[in-house]
């Protein structure tokens, strides 16, 4: 009996809608609608099997991400030439072209500043090892003694910046991996075209993740760069090393929630140890107005309304997606979440929304 029912099967019809015999002779009682509680257990242990997926193909997933974040960033320049009377092919060959150069360009002086900074940790090493020994001098000058085994090393400390220097500048070959996929995905992202999907399926909902990742990306980006561009003046007129590589870390951290204050770390530190406090305190004072001033008022007034996250959501995204990530997650952290978001109501069953409403 129970092949005579498989044989009659139509996928095109919900199983609920069968009706089967309750003497056992058929296959047993009308399956209904599965129950909240089984489908949340069966999404969770989707959504954890996903991200143990991603766990172990981070280095991979990272580069894929990061590369349709830039490219999403990059993505309104071709809209903004076409409504000036630009053809769309020449509009996006003129974005890919520019973005290859200027990758390659800023690759090469990442490159550079990165080397320099390497050459120079002798000089930093030294100029922390005076500035400690001021402050052990200014303490035992008011009575207080330092603990030999609690004052910092400066050998151990620039080894491991040598380390960390060491390890970016072999990320050059990455670098030029992901800029060849952000000239092919600037290439497929205008080809995309948009669904006509009903509201409240799967496709309508990552057809709206998707439109408001881009807002959220290009907006978020283009505000990025010039906050970029004006901390990079800054710098340059402190005179702190490797301003530009500073400047790229700002803009990276633009897309962090509070990421400016981590952004404001390594520039400040390296201007205290080569010109003093006196021009750390002016680079510290100058960045916090310009990145807090951009990031409460000018920002929400560009971005529109909110993107629907409250702060503990995300915080705990940060947490989630650099646990799955790792430091790579923090900044693809609001992105992924709000494709999560937006196709969550359908994974759950949720009714589809009224239109008008």
């Amino acid at each position: 009996m129970a092949k005579a029912v498989l044989d009659t099967f139509d996928p095109a019809v919900p199983v609920s809608s069968y009706a089967v015999e309750q003497d056992g002779a058929a296959v047993g009682p009308s399956i209904g609608v599965p129950s909240p509680l089984l489908r949340l257990v069966v999404i969770g242990a989707g959504l954890v099997i996903i991200a143990a997926g991603l766990k172990a193909s981070a280095s991979v997933a990272n580069l894929i991400l990061l590369s349709l974040l830039l490219a999403a960033t990059l993505s309104p320049i071709p809209y903004l030439l076409s409504k000036r009377g630009m053809g769309q092919g020449a509009a996006i060959a003129i974005t890919i072209l520019l973005s290859f150069i200027g990758g390659a360009a800023l690759i090469y002086v990442l490159a550079r500043s990165l080397s320099r900074l390497s050459d120079n940790l002798p000089t930093y090493q030294n100029a922390l090892a005076g500035l400690l020994d001021t402050i052990e001098g200014k303490l035992a000058a008011r009575g207080i003694a330092m603990d030999q085994a609690l004052k910092p090393d400066p050998g151990k400390i620039m080894g491991r910046v040598g380390m960390l220097l060491g390890g970016a500048l072999g990320m050059v070959g990455y670098g030029l991996l992901c800029l060849v996929l952000v000239v092919l995905s600037l290439i497929e992202l205008p080809l995309i075209s948009r669904t006509t999907a009903r509201p409240g399926t799967l496709m309508y909902r990552l057809d709206a993740a998707v439109g408001l990742v881009r807002r959220f990306v290009g907006l978020n980006g283009m505000f990025g760069a010039v906050i970029a561009v004006i901390d990079l003046g800054i710098m340059l007129l402190v005179g702190t090393d490797g301003a530009v590589l500073w400047a790229v870390v700002c803009f990276l951290f633009a897309f962090v929630p509070f990421g400016f204050m981590l952004s404001l770390i390594p520039p400040f530190v390296l201007t205290l140890l080569e010109h003093g406090p006196g021009r750390a305190l002016l680079l510290f004072g100058l960045f916090f107005v310009v990145n807090f001033a951009g990031d409460n008022v000018i920002k929400p007034k560009i971005m529109g309304t909110g993107l629907g996250l409250s702060p503990l959501l995300i915080v705990v995204s940060l947490l989630i997606w650099g646990i799955v990530l790792g430091p790579m997650g923090a900044l693809l952290a609001i992105p992924l979440t709000l494709t999560v978001k937006e196709i969550l109501p359908v994974l759950m069953g949720a009714p589809p929304p009224v239109p008008g409403e």
